[in-house]
Formats: structure tokens, C-alpha cells, sequence
């Protein structure tokens, strides 16, 4: 699904995904309030989600994934999401960014896939103004959109 409309809090919510890696099931999500005349659409929160896991809650920590991203091997074991590793790969040595996730699993991300994802987030944003987004990013909370993604069955959460 593409696209859904969630009112929360007196505002509908569009959210919008965008795959950074299809095989990897990385999405940048991005919440949109739409004006009442429907002319204009102002954008909300941004988020990173891989599978049905949320990286990211607001738009500084996902401007914090995007950089660790951007860096790839320069980053350090301070990095917040993605760390730096080396593995033997045809016995080759081969550097890629990891992430892990809650349960344990470990998703390998090479230099051309990070290259690639910053292209993609890249055209995300490519006729859309932050000044709003900064400013009533608070308002769209995790909370918001976990009640948004799974009241549309786009995320399934287990009881």
C-alpha cells in the first residue's frame, strides 16, 4: 500500500513511503498534513522503518541515519544506528554498515546500497519546504504513527 489517511488528532495524516532498499525492506516514511483546500500539502515527520521495526521516531534521529548512511566506513562504534564491520565474504574482505535489529537480526548494508539509499532520500525531498516539518514535527509522535499504521493494517503488531 502506498499511501493511507489517518485523522489523529484532528489532522489527517497522509503517510507516504518511500523503499530505500527493497531487498532490505528499508522505507523512509513520511507524514503528510494536507491543507483544507487540498491545494497544499505540508510534510509532518519523517521516519526510517526496515520490515515493520521503527528505526527512527522524528526527523533528527532520521537526519542522524542518513548521515551515518552518507559516512559509511568513516563512522565510528559512537554511531547511533549504523556501525562499520568487516566481514570475509569468498574469502575477500568486504566492508559494509550494520544494522541491528530487536531481534537479533543483523542487516548488511554495502557501500553502493548506502550510495543508492541517499540518492532515493534525495528525490524524497526534492520540492518539499523543511520550515514546517521542523516546526510541527513534535506533534506527530511514534505514537501517531504506530496507531496510523496499524489501524490501516499496514503494520501488524503482536499482542
Amino acid at each position: 500500500m502506498d499511501e493511507m489517511i489517518e485523522n489523529y488528532n484532528g489532522n489527517n495524516i497522509i503517510i507516504s513511503d518511500v523503499s530505500l532498499n527493497n531487498d532490505k525492506h528499508i522505507k523512509l516514511l513520511r507524514g503528510f498534513e494536507v491543507d483544507e483546500s487540498g491545494k497544499k500539502k505540508y510534510m509532518r515527520n519523517v521516519v526510517i522503518m526496515v520490515e515493520d521495526e521503527f528505526i527512527t521516531s522524528n526527523v533528527a534521529d532520521t537526519m542522524i541515519f542518513k548521515e551515518e548512511l552518507a559516512l559509511f566506513n568513516f563512522g565510528d562504534k559512537q554511531n547511533k544506528y549504523l556501525f562499520p564491520s568487516s566481514r570475509t565474504i569468498e574469502q575477500k574482505k568486504a566492508n559494509s554498515l550494520d544494522l541491528k535489529l530487536r531481534d537479533g537480526k543483523v542487516i548488511h548494508i554495502t557501500r553502493s546500497e548506502a550510495r543508492a539509499m541517499i540518492e532515493l532520500w534525495k528525490m524524497a525531498f526534492k520540492t518539499y519546504t523543511f520550515s514546517r516539518l521542523l516546526e510541527f514535527e513534535k506533534e506527530q509522535t511514534l505514537e501517531t504513527w504506530t496507531v496510523a499504521l496499524e489501524a490501516n493494517g499496514y503494520l501488524q503488531l503482536s499482542e
